[in-house]
């Protein structure tokens, strides 16, 4: 439904058919929205793909995040027609690291991997020292956790297992024989 004062409500061809090759008949109000509102749609979209909105309980909170939210993408937008190419997260991140300052505090150390970056074939360490065998551990809900295998995975297979290699920093889960050997042996994994 839509409500418009500028709008007299009749119907007009637009630019689609249907099967029959009839042209679709739309309001004029609809025809204008397609035509002249996409600049609105593309600002939604932007916006959705960060959102900081949570379900909260006062509603002024929600308007000010919004409208931050909005000149946040704004100004990426403005960034971009400048000539800028980096990727809206990265716009962000500058952003927020100006808001608070970064360079007031203290350097905290990043983890050297990922849980999700696993097994990549520039990180070689697996091919080096002793590796050993570890258990995934369980839960309250699940006693016996289990991981998809990641060299039968590589493979094309769905073998899961409840074993990882504990020395690696990424704790593959591997299968005892011969995911395991193969995966701390192969070069070219």
């Amino acid at each position: 439904m839509m409500l418009s004062t500028n709008h007299t409500g009749r119907m007009m061809d637009s630019s689609k058919v249907n099967r029959r090759g009839e042209h679709v008949k739309k309001p004029d109000c609809v025809i204008d929205y397609n035509q002249y509102m996409c600049g609105v749609d593309r600002m939604d979209q932007l916006i959705s793909y960060y959102t900081p909105l949570r379900k909260m309980l006062k509603w002024y909170r929600k308007v000010v995040l919004q409208y931050l939210d909005i000149a946040v993408v704004n100004a990426y937008l403005l960034y971009t027609k400048l000539g800028g190419t980096r990727r809206q997260i990265w716009f962000r991140k500058q952003v927020i690291h100006a808001l608070i300052g970064e360079e007031d505090r203290p350097e905290v150390p990043q983890p050297s991997t990922s849980f999700f970056v696993q097994h990549k074939a520039s990180d070689l360490s697996r091919l080096s020292g002793q590796h050993y065998f570890g258990v995934i551990p369980g839960t309250d809900a699940k006693s016996v956790r289990t991981r998809k295998c990641v060299v039968c995975r590589r493979h094309g297979q769905r073998k899961e297992t409840r074993y990882i290699c504990e020395t690696c920093t990424s704790k593959p889960a591997l299968c005892v024989i011969p995911c395991f050997k193969d995966f701390h042996e192969s070069k070219d994994f």
